[in-house]
């Protein structure tokens, strides 16, 4: 299926929000784009290839400023890469952080960030492995704007363990020290953090992880969200029933003392459901004493 095909489909959905109300809102996206061609999930038909193309031009139909993906493979990465080039770039991997075990061969960044590369320029980034012998991390990136340099962004995109207990504790408690330090070295830089965090937002992991931070799931603080706006839908491909409330376990975090959420969206037509086991979602955020153009 090509781009425009995918483009199509998506208009047929009729989905509100192609475009920001704001050209100077910035829309953070997060999407979980499945490990494997045939885990979790039941009767999955398509390739590598054919999925590659549905999430990428999901991508660029919705735009958003910063991506980031979870459970990206290299295979997966080289085919999402060719199709969103034009567009995007990856933060690269600072090399010191890369996993050295074996399986590395398979993957060296499961939780890898893009953002337009004409509008943004990367200062600083950081990749963090909870464990060294899995994939579950978190990278993160400081951003300045190419048409503002005094504005700047940091992005942070983690995938926690998928059980509770220590494992998935000990991601929440390493990303808070992380968080901490960049609070603190960078107090009027807003923070974002995209994510599978397996968890909800009320579960111990994540009241860890923002602990003193000011920061909270944009779908808490979200000025216009979908009615079930909160809910997750299950992990198996093309599957779109709704579960029961406040079960997201995909989020997008703020520091809501420097950004208002002026939006939040989950997307999940027929056709995009097709390409993974998560929705992506989206934010649109507005700086804070900032005013909408005309």
């Amino acid at each position: 299926m090509n781009r425009e095909q995918v483009f199509q489909s998506l208009e047929a959905w009729t989905h509100p929000n192609q475009q920001k109300a704001d050209p100077s809102y910035v829309r953070v996206m997060t999407s979980n784009v499945l490990f494997s061609t045939a885990q979790n999930s039941l009767d999955y038909e398509l390739t590598y290839q054919e999925r590659a193309d549905i999430l990428a031009a999901q991508y660029l139909y919705f735009s958003p400023d910063f991506l980031g993906l979870q459970e990206m493979t290299l295979q997966m990465k080289e085919e999402v890469r060719e199709r969103l080039s034009d567009v995007y770039a990856f933060v690269e991997t600072p090399t010191r952080d890369l996993p050295q075990a074996e399986s590395a061969k398979y993957y060296d960044n499961c939780t890898p960030l893009l953002y337009k590369k004409d509008l943004y320029e990367v200062l600083d980034s950081r990749y963090h492995l909870f464990g060294r012998n899995d994939f579950f991390s978190y990278h993160w990136a400081l951003y300045r704007s190419k048409k503002d340099p005094s504005q700047r962004w940091i992005h942070m995109n983690l995938h926690f363990y998928p059980v509770a207990g220590e494992k998935q504790l000990q991601g929440g408690i390493d990303t808070h020290a992380e968080l901490v330090h960049l609070r603190r070295h960078y107090p009027t830089v807003p923070i974002v953090v995209t994510g599978d965090y397996n968890c909800y937002y009320h579960s111990e992991p994540y009241l860890v992880m923002v602990d003193g931070l000011e920061m909270r799931s944009g779908m808490l603080i979200a000025e216009d969200i979908e009615p079930n706006g909160r809910d997750y839908w299950c992990h198996l491909v093309g599957v779109t029933e709704l579960q029961k409330n406040d079960s997201a376990i995909d989020h997008i975090s703020v520091t809501e003392d420097l950004v208002n959420v002026k939006l939040h969206r989950v997307l999940y037509s027929e056709l995009l459901c097709k390409s993974s086991d998560h929705c992506a979602r989206f934010l649109d955020l507005e700086l804070k004493n900032s005013k909408p153009k005309k």
